[in-house]
């Protein structure tokens, strides 16, 4: 249990260096305001920006998936909350610009992290689903529930 946590620990930690020439760029107007969150109805990333800070909420639609991800931060980070801590799993702040998080979500469930943020201008987002980028049909931004073209996501805030 602990080789496979570390495993993803390394993981996540040099993934950005991958994938952060390729992020998808999404604009303040489209990540902003509280989507409608649906749990159990389909396995996937909310993601969200309001006057409270930055906020990623997942569930999955049928079998249990495990969430994993990457948020680096271009700004100090003010406070980190677990959601649906019931679930098992964690969320960490890697330093005072990244978190971490690991968690396995079953049909009906939903976790996430809420993050308070002392100003900044982007986020970048490095999210898995069993292992894997979710498509980009998995991820849904802002209050209209937007999909990204592609995945890695740099958020303007």
């Amino acid at each position: 249990m602990l080789m496979k946590k570390l495993l993803w620990l390394v993981v996540l930690m040099i993934l950005p260096a991958v994938v952060d020439a390729r992020s998808f760029l999404v604009n303040k107007k489209t990540s902003k305001g509280a989507p409608v969150v649906e749990t159990g109805k389909a396995t996937g990333y909310y993601i969200w920006i309001d006057e409270q800070g930055l906020h990623l909420r997942w569930t999955a639609a049928a079998k249990p998936k495990l969430f994993t991800g990457r948020i680096d931060l271009d700004r100090p980070i003010k406070t980190l909350t677990r959601v649906g801590t019931q679930n098992g799993g964690w969320a960490k702040s890697h330093g005072p610009r990244i978190v971490l998080f690991s968690s396995t979500v079953r049909k009906n469930q939903l976790d996430g992290v809420d993050i308070v943020l002392t100003g900044g201008r982007r986020v970048q987002l490095a999210l898995d689903i069993d292992g894997q980028p979710p498509e980009a049909a998995q991820v849904y931004l802002g209050e209209k529930g937007q999909n990204p073209r592609s995945i890695p996501i740099l958020l303007s805030l």
